[in-house]
């Protein structure tokens, strides 16, 4: 497979992977979103609507821009 390269240690062991952001950038950027997702699955949320609020009282958002 073009554009990845594996990182091997003295016994021959793959230990790292070298991918080409070039010839595979999507799949890292889905991947690196699937391990953010993952990460933080157990913090605390909140619904979109009061996070949407909370924007606009601390002056993030203009809420005529909605």
């Amino acid at each position: 497979m073009t554009g990845i390269r594996y990182i091997t240690d003295e016994k021959g062991e793959k230990t790292d992977l070298i991918i080409s952001l070039k010839d595979h950038g999507q799949i890292v950027e889905d991947l690196l979103d699937a391990l953010l997702i993952e990460e933080r699955k157990s913090e605390d949320s909140i619904p979109f609507d009061e996070f949407v609020d909370q924007l606009i009282l601390e002056g993030k958002i203009d809420e005529r821009n909605l």
